[in-house]
């Protein structure tokens, strides 16, 4: 059994996985392996890969007739087949850091149970860093609150920390119902500044379709973990503001405001950098909600690109 698997879905995805899972082979520790699932191609991914199996800490594993149903799922499989003491994760478009594993591997061996990176982001040729701030396990999960602060590919984890709260479930946004299951549970969740991610942006993206977006707003099983975990920080269940944004404009103020009292009185004992990061956060997602419209408004990114 590895100390470490990194595991990684992949679906028709020839033009970029190789230099994903060469890239994070290089950055990944000898104690440690990569499973890449693949999801039920139909291009060259599987040519890709084999190219790259001189490395015996590769594994593909295959959907064959289960394959197409979603990351989630595919997420599932992998952990399933996988028994490493820690998990992580990549994605087939995305590209790790030399040094990606060396300072997320120190964060959970320390006291995190879930750690994440900081991510560039690359839109055709250009490279654009996001701001490189951590935020502490207490803080953590007041930003739940508000979006979603970690880029899912740039996830280690320690194992049983996932099983416990029930791993990846089926539903538009896996990751982020996920850190909310896990925060609930009273889990220790970081972000360190050290880019650990050079992440693609690239119109295909499922999360850039207005579709997901409005599948993801409006589920009810991730509104219910966001409820879950209102009422551990700040002892009544909340709606996200997502959905609150969506209510007429006469409608929702009452709620905002019931929001950012409850929120900022919860917040209060969280000082410096962190407490003013959280604070520019809650106004800056405030604003946007006061402002929201499903016809003609721009949407906040509800993953980690913004923060």
């Amino acid at each position: 059994m590895p100390e470490l698997s990194v595991i990684l879905p992949a679906r028709d995805a020839e033009k970029t996985i190789h230099r994903a899972v060469s890239s994070t082979l290089r950055a990944m520790p000898t104690d440690s392996e990569l499973v890449v699932l693949d999801d039920g191609s139909t291009d060259g991914t599987l040519q890709a890969l084999d190219a790259l199996k001189f490395d015996r800490r590769l594994r593909v594993l295959h959907a064959g007739a289960q394959g197409g149903r979603g990351v989630g799922a595919a997420l599932s499989t992998l952990l399933e087949h996988t028994d490493s003491r820690y998990v992580a994760r990549m994605d087939a478009d995305d590209i790790s850091t030399p040094w990606r594993f060396k300072t997320d591997l120190r964060a959970v061996r320390h006291s995190a149970d879930l750690a994440f990176s900081t991510v560039a982001k690359l839109r055709g040729r250009i490279l654009a860093p996001s701001m490189p701030m951590p935020i502490r396990a207490d803080a953590f999960p007041f930003h739940l609150l508000l979006t979603n602060p970690a880029c899912h590919p740039t996830l280690i984890a320690r194992r049983e920390v996932v099983e416990q709260v029930g791993g990846f479930r089926r539903v538009p946004s896996e990751d982020y119902d996920l850190w909310l299951r896990c925060a609930a549970a009273g889990a220790s969740i970081v972000r360190v500044a050290t880019y650990g991610l050079i992440y693609r942006i690239h119109p295909t993206q499922v999360t850039a379709s207005a579709a997901w977006q409005s599948a993801s707003w409006d589920d009810e099983t991730q509104a219910n973990a966001f409820g879950n975990l209102a009422q551990t920080l700040v002892g009544v269940r909340l709606r996200r503001l997502v959905q609150i944004a969506s209510e007429p404009s006469h409608a929702r103020s009452a709620e905002l405001a019931d929001f950012e009292e409850r929120f900022t009185t919860a917040t209060r004992d969280i000082r410096g950098s962190q407490g003013l990061f959280l604070r520019r956060r809650l106004a800056a997602r405030l604003t946007w909600a006061r402002g929201y419209s499903r016809t003609g408004a721009a949407s906040m990114d509800e993953g980690a690109l913004n923060v």
